[in-house]
């Protein structure tokens, strides 16, 4: 400790790592600081040959979930097409039957006879149209569309012949339909034993009160 005085700082600075106002961005800010006057001057960092900067933003930083492939099959475009030209089509009830064990459909034709024609069938048999006989989208279109319209056509011919016949028979159209009819008739029996169980209430309040009176009239004679 007498030997070597205290120095004015405990830790010294290796001259090794003393690298301050050696580099070239450095060099560069000095000397463009001293044309101007030292005034407004900014260090402008040069990125070495071979470097790329990185953003350290939090946008820049957020981890990018994987996602998987779109699949996309070419009846979609069809199917988008179809209906946004019969958006009522949608409404009509399916047939939802499973056709196990059975061959499938063939497109060559809309409607063989053995199933319900619906927009999907008409999507089928454009794509079939496109992809066996060549036709090009638009006049595949046509020709299905116009083969649908003459279906719906049929079965609403055949349902107006199936109402007239059997009015022809002595059938009485509802006034209602059958779920009406049947929340009418549960409402008249819920109004019928309102009515049974207030009668029922007053008859016991009446026996209350005579009971009452009975105990008074023999406490008094007592």
């Amino acid at each position: 400790m007498r030997t070597t005085p205290p120095v004015d700082s405990l830790v010294r600075e290796p001259s090794t790592f003393a690298t301050r106002g050696q580099l070239d961005f450095e060099a560069t800010a000095r000397a463009q600081s001293q044309g101007s006057g030292g005034q407004g001057a900014q260090i402008r960092r040069t990125i070495p040959e071979g470097c790329v900067a990185r953003s350290h933003k939090k946008r820049d930083l957020r981890t990018r979930c994987n996602q998987p492939p779109r699949i996309e099959f070419p009846e979609d475009r069809l199917r988008k097409e179809f209906y946004r030209n019969h958006p009522f089509e949608r409404l009509n009830p399916r047939i939802m039957l499973e056709h196990a064990g059975k061959r499938p459909q063939k497109w060559s034709r809309l409607a063989d006879g053995g199933g319900q024609v619906t927009g999907e069938s008409v999507i089928r048999y454009q794509h079939y149209l496109m992809e066996a006989s060549g036709l090009s989208k638009q006049e595949a279109y046509a020709q299905a569309t116009k083969e649908f319209y003459a279906v719906r056509a049929r079965e609403e011919m055949e349902a107006k012949i199936a109402q007239q016949e059997a009015h022809f028979y002595g059938a009485q159209p509802l006034k209602k339909p059958f779920s009406a009819h049947q929340l009418a008739v549960e409402d008249k029996e819920i109004c019928k034993n309102a009515d049974v169980f207030a009668a029922r209430q007053e008859e016991q309040r009446m026996r209350d009160v005579l009971s009452e009176k009975m105990f008074v009239a023999a406490a008094e004679g007592s």
